[in-house]
């Protein structure tokens, strides 16, 4: 496959060994993978990573795990068995090649492989060890193990998802702390390489997937230190602004206004064919719009209802309102503007064929992400590349590292 034209990479010349399994880990190498660094990814022999295998028939085509192919896009995939002596060996030998190890088991792991962060910063010195975990390398919890949906429940983000007075919901996609976590470690990671571009010292990069979501909950802690406050489940609405929220529409689709000014309340209610609302005295500012929220959400429900989507939208561009349709991937793939940004875009794959998957983001200028290919189809088929062509091995001990299950 060739490789897409494309301005120099930000990244270039960066080496990423990625131990990890499942999401937030790789992930997060993923991420430098796109905007251009060198990652080889390490699988079981044999079987190959578990991602392969995860998720129900919707995630499998044409015998090729969908997730693992937009996961691990842009890597070399090396197979080693990390459980072996030889396989521990192999992996203390290429990390003296590369900036960065990243892992994502539990704490203690790497160490009983003597892959621990003493053992690499003994062969080198400059090495970052990324470490994503559930509950992170210190603190009572360490060795609990812990998934996306375990640590946006213990974050309290699951607290806060459903109807008030009903039972917490999963908020949206069960993986949202894998992906969190892997952003916040590859922004981590590209700290520690600053750091070591001005000292020539590696470190440490401690990320638990709890603490991705827990770092996004706007003043949900601060509010409760200062005040006491425990914030409920708000459903569609929240008590600072009205209307603020989403509604149903004519056509069977919802709607979300997020309506702050009274210029733009006035303007709401107007197209919405009831512009005396916007002289009724409990809607005269956005303070008393937020008191009277339940009386005002109730009736921009019944007028959004009586308009099609479409017709909304229009109104609420002509007046200056905030809105946009609640989108399901299917809309969401009709709408250019997701194509015209990137954040859609066609790769070709030798299994696949030409598929859709998210493109990559941040947009940069002058150095922008791309995708090279998706992810490797056969575990290990970079063996030969990267154990060949980094240590040096001969073709005879390669093969007799896979005779021996090492590899």
């Amino acid at each position: 496959m060739s490789v897409q034209p494309g301005p120099p990479k930000a990244l270039e010349g960066v080496r990423a060994l990625d131990l990890g399994i499942f999401l937030a880990g790789p992930f997060c190498s993923t991420l430098l993978a796109e905007f251009g660094a060198t990652v080889y990814k390490v699988e079981q022999p044999g079987a190959g990573d578990p991602m392969r295998r995860i998720g129900g028939p919707e995630a499998m085509a044409q015998g090729r795990n969908l997730w693992w192919a937009q996961e691990s896009r842009n890597k070399k995939s090396v197979t080693c068995d990390l459980r072996t002596p030889r396989g521990q060996q192999l992996m203390r030998d290429l990390a003296q090649h590369v900036d960065v190890v990243a892992e994502s088991f539990l704490p203690g792991t790497l160490e009983g492989w003597g892959l621990g962060y003493d053992d690499l910063r003994a062969i080198n010195p400059g090495i970052i060890l990324v470490r994503v975990s559930g509950f992170g390398q210190s603190g009572p919890n360490r060795q609990r193990p812990g998934f996306a949906r375990i640590a946006q429940a213990y974050a309290g983000l699951t607290y806060l998802a459903g109807e008030s007075g009903g039972p917490p919901l999963t908020p949206g996609s069960t993986s949202l702390a894998d992906y969190g976590a892997g952003l916040f470690a590859a922004f981590g990671t590209l700290v520690a390489l600053q750091h070591r571009q001005r000292t020539g010292e590696g470190q440490v990069v401690d990320m638990a997937l709890f603490e991705s979501i827990f770092r996004l909950m706007d003043t949900l802690a601060i509010v409760y230190g200062v005040h006491g406050v425990v914030r409920d489940r708000l459903g569609r609405f929240t008590p600072l602004a009205a209307p603020h929220g989403q509604y149903p529409t004519k056509d069977g689709r919802w709607v979300t206004i997020a309506c702050i000014t009274d210029q733009q309340f006035a303007g709401l209610v107007a197209g919405l064919g009831r512009p005396e609302l916007a002289a009724d005295e409990r809607f005269q500012s956005g303070r008393s719009r937020a008191a009277h929220g339940d009386v005002l959400n109730a009736l921009v429900e019944e007028l959004t209802a009586r308009h099609t989507l479409a017709d909304i939208l229009d109104l609420l561009d002509r007046h200056g309102v905030p809105g946009c349709p609640v989108n399901s991937i299917a809309d969401i793939f009709a709408d250019a503007h997701f194509w015209e940004r990137g954040d859609l875009v066609r790769v070709a794959d030798p299994v696949l064929g030409d598929i859709a998957v998210p493109g990559p983001v941040p947009h940069l200028s002058r150095t922008p992400g791309r995708i090279e290919h998706l992810g490797p189809v056969a575990p290990g088929e970079h063996n030969a590349e990267v154990y060949c062509g980094v240590l040096g091995l001969s073709a005879a001990e390669l093969e007799a590292l896979q005779r021996a299950g090492v590899i």
